[in-house]
């Protein structure tokens, strides 16, 4: 797989389920205009057809229970315009295939509910706030806040933007707003849920101190809103035998630790539903009185039957999401060489039902993996690598998190940097998620630096050998967390790697509790102290204290609006690297965040890739 192969293959996602037919959202890039493309297929009597959108992204299909009519959002696609407007409509198409609008706004669409009645949909959208909204020219508009954070990377910017309920008659298509923001101070709405006919959903807000965002449960009885739940973080709610759940944490200075799935009482009070399950649960849905949930175990991404307790596949693959129709389970997964298609889960093996990557599969040559679980003496770490020649330079990739995990996953950048001649290792160290509580906490407090570090030197090594590489050529790269692990790493051993990416990433937490989004919060969760108290402790554990020792060949990449890792962060170490005449370079990508690789302008991320390799060329061929 090369660079220019990125527009090639299909990302799936948003599977449903209803009146006999599977709906799945399919978004590619699109290099030419710089964008990205959105379209819908549907399954139907064995075959796949495409819901014709013109020049629109269809995104997010929901069908309805009661009706079989299908829901999605369009939006009027960016084809490279300056002067775009946009353009979002939540349409909804009947089972004569007939299709309508129901509401039409220039602001972001970001969640939306049909009730089980089928005779409203509930509807969230962003929205600049009252006072902000009529300024012509918002751009250059002094700025005025009195909370932190005022910007929140996977948020969107917060500054004066708002979040509220529209409901949304289906037979007359009156729309009213349900759950005012500017009023309630909510600065997004997350998920949605129903039981009889109340509606509740998850709000982030200030809190009384302006200093941090607090997860709030909302609950909205006719025209009257109450908050059954303050605190945590929570992800998608559900309800099953009229009771409230949420898949998250009961408090937001737990983590890091597994996500669980919570029931909430009428008042509020929170238990934990199958707490024994050692493992992190990203999602969960119902059917039939049965809860089922994606779960992380060792570099896989599987479906478990909550409420029978039971696994219902093991294999080496990702499942990203999953509906059930007529008793049957649909999944979206893919596999560590294979991208994303639509399965049948029959006795616990796949059968694949589309062919959303076949010109991808057909054109592209991707690589297998080679897997190990490996004793680094102090811990049995799952490691990755791809093996393109004994002779060929080798690449260490760390990912970012800590709490998350590579594996066995389809993942552009291992299938690039493959291609373009380097063996590649990776591994999951002590931190990372899908090894459950005590593995993810691991790396906590003194332990920061020190296990993980010992981790992803001892994998690679012994990986190296098992994988027959006698090239000493290496080079070390990661993002985020991977950016702060590769510094660290080659700040304590300057003789190991010949080449360093270091990429969005953690250089210093002393300066990162005062510009991040997370600062407040996030290196008390990892460090166990508080700054004022034990600022010499922070200093320590941070890589600009080691990065005099830096000998390195170091390439920094960042993102000019990454509110996550703000760009200070790369500056410091850029300056560090060049006052001592360090081979090094700083890549800048304007308009992009901390989402850059992942998200980012089409055009950008094959820019990025292009760095990438050329920088690790230069210094390993």
């Amino acid at each position: 797989m090369k660079p220019d192969n990125l527009e090639h293959f299909e990302n799936l996602s948003n599977i449903t389920c209803g009146n006999n037919s599977i709906v799945v959202q399919s978004t590619r890039m699109n290099f030419e205009h710089n964008n990205y493309i959105s379209q819908l297929w549907k399954y139907s009597r064995g075959s796949w057809k495409k819901i014709k959108s013109g020049a629109n992204n269809y995104t997010q299909p929901k069908y309805s229970s009661e009706t079989n009519s299908l829901f999605f959002i369009q939006s009027r696609r960016n084809d490279s315009n300056k002067n775009f407007k946009p353009l979002n409509s939540l349409k909804v198409q009947h089972s004569s295939g007939k299709t309508d609008v129901i509401f039409e706004t220039e602001d972001a669409i970001t969640e939306y509910i049909v009730s089980k009645n089928n005779k409203f949909v509930y509807l969230v959208t962003k929205e600049w706030n009252e006072e902000y909204k009529n300024i012509e020219d918002k751009n250059d508009e002094p700025k005025y806040y009195e909370s932190l954070p005022f910007r929140f990377d996977t948020l969107g910017v917060i500054f004066n933007k708002r979040s509220h309920i529209h409901k949304i008659n289906l037979t007359t298509n009156k729309a009213s707003i349900l759950v005012n923001g500017d009023k309630e101070g909510l600065l997004s709405i997350g998920s949605l849920n129903f039981i009889g006919s109340t509606l509740y959903f998850v709000g982030n807000k200030h809190n009384e101190q302006g200093t941090m965002l607090t997860e709030k449960i909302g609950r909205v009885d006719g025209n009257k809103i109450s908050y059954i739940h303050e605190g945590g973080m929570l992800g998608n709610l559900f309800s099953i035998n009229d009771q409230l759940h949420a898949v998250g944490l009961r408090n937001r200075f737990d983590w890091p630790t597994n996500t669980s799935i919570l029931k909430f009482s009428d008042k509020g009070k929170l238990s934990f539903l199958e707490h024994a399950f050692d493992r992190n649960i990203e999602m969960a849905k119902v059917y039939d009185e049965n809860i089922y949930c994606l779960y992380e175990d060792s570099g896989k991404k599987l479906l478990r039957n909550v409420t029978k307790k039971e696994n219902l596949i093991d294999d080496k693959i990702t499942i990203k999401d999953f509906d059930i129709l007529n008793d049957e389970i649909f999944v979206i997964a893919n596999s560590f060489s294979q991208p994303d298609e639509v399965f049948k889960i029959v006795n616990g093996n796949l059968e694949k039902i589309s062919l959303a990557n076949h010109y991808f599969n057909t054109k592209v040559k991707t690589h297998e993996t080679i897997y190990h679980r490996i004793d680094t003496g102090e811990s049995e770490i799952d490691t990755w690598g791809i093996f393109v020649g004994k002779d060929k330079p080798t690449l260490l990739n760390i990912h970012g998190g800590p709490a998350s995990q590579y594996g066995f996953t389809f993942f552009d950048e291992f299938q690039t940097y493959a291609t373009a001649g380097f063996n590649v290792i990776a591994c999951n160290p002590r931190g990372s998620t899908g090894r459950g509580h005590d593995f993810l906490r691991d790396v906590c407090g003194k332990n920061w630096g020190v296990k993980d570090a010992h981790d992803v030197v001892t994998s690679f090594k012994k990986m190296v050998r098992k994988m027959g590489i006698e090239n000493k050529n290496y080079g070390i790269m990661g993002g985020s967390y991977g950016g702060f692990m590769t510094s660290w790493v080659i700040g304590h051993n300057n003789k190991l790697f010949k080449s360093a990416i270091v990429e969005r990433a953690l250089i210093n937490w002393e300066t990162m509790v005062g510009t991040s989004d997370i600062g407040i919060g996030f290196p008390e969760m990892y460090l166990l102290s508080d700054m004022e108290k034990d600022l010499n402790f922070y200093r320590k554990k941070s890589p600009i204290s080691v990065a005099s020792n830096i000998k390195t060949p170091t390439l920094i990449i960042h993102s000019e609006e990454d509110y996550r890792c703000p760009i200070e962060q790369a500056e410091q170490l850029f300056s560090n690297l060049k006052r001592r005449g360090i081979e090094s370079a700083m890549l800048r990508f304007p308009g992009e965040s901390h989402e850059l690789s992942r998200s980012g302008k089409p055009i950008h991320r094959k820019q990025r890739f292009e760095h990438i390799i050329n920088w690790h060329k230069k210094q390993l061929s």
